[in-house]
């Protein structure tokens, strides 16, 4: 009966975690360029190096936290720093909240007080040498689909156009990537980030929308919901169950 228990028990676990990843991709549908959150399953694992302990469970994590690497549909805004990457592709980025080099597909991309590129959430973006760019007042800017940036410069005659930085790409092949705790895409473990391969194909005057399926989402949390209660009224039936059969034992012989 233990074993039951603990195997409801870690359905109840899986059923938590996908309505946490659900509540975290619908709050985050909205953000360009936001990858939906894959859940985390776990496993139900038996001792069983000890016969007298088989019917002991614990939960053992049996995936990464990964993400959904579908693309989100573009959307035309006709916003000269609004850059969207056609098919597979990340920017580079130096979050705000510090830490280590990431990844990205976020292109709300405006200038903050210095001049420097940030995105929506205020991560700066990086040049090939994993420098944030920055960039002198211009009257107008254009993003060439390599990612090559070209400025008219105020104090250049109107239509001439010097070359800046490159903004750097990766497709990442062969890199298992994950959202580190601080939810930014990084490689797994100690792997270090892709090298820029420049394949990627930008588009300027549009952004990616994220690629949260809230109808999909929505669905999901009915059903999880209903798994929770079908897995609350097992465990309470099988504790019924158990105290029944201990009371059949005490009965006087």
């Amino acid at each position: 009966m233990d074993r039951n228990i603990h195997i409801a028990l870690n359905n109840l676990r899986n059923i938590s975690s996908e309505l946490r990843v659900n509540a975290q991709n619908m709050a985050n549908a909205n953000v360009p360029g936001f990858r939906a959150d894959l859940s985390v399953t776990r496993e139900a694992s038996f001792l069983t190096p000890f016969a007298q302990f088989r019917s002991r469970v614990y939960s053992q994590e049996a995936s990464q936290a990964l993400f959904s690497t579908d693309e989100g549909g573009l959307q035309n805004t006709e916003a000269e720093m609004d850059v969207a990457i056609r098919g597979q592709g990340y920017f580079y980025i130096a979050p705000s909240s510090g830490g280590d080099t990431a990844l990205s597909r976020r292109g709300d991309l405006s200038f903050d007080i210095d001049r420097f590129v940030v995105d929506g959430a205020g991560n700066q973006l990086l040049d090939v040498a994993l420098n944030p760019i920055q960039l002198p007042p211009t009257r107008r800017i254009v993003v060439e689909e390599t990612g090559q940036i070209q400025m008219e410069l105020f104090d250049a005659p109107e239509g001439t156009f010097v070359p800046g930085p490159i903004i750097p790409t990766s497709q990442a092949d062969g890199v298992v990537l994950s959202k580190s705790p601080d939810g930014h895409i990084r490689p797994v473990g100690q792997a270090v980030l892709p090298e820029p391969d420049q394949r990627a194909r930008l588009t300027q005057g549009f952004l990616e929308n994220s690629n949260v399926d809230t109808i999909g989402s929505l669905i999901q949390n009915i059903e999880s919901q209903r798994q929770f209660e079908m897995s609350v009224k097992f465990i309470a039936l099988a504790k019924e169950i158990d105290e029944g059969g201990t009371r059949i034992m005490r009965l006087p012989g």
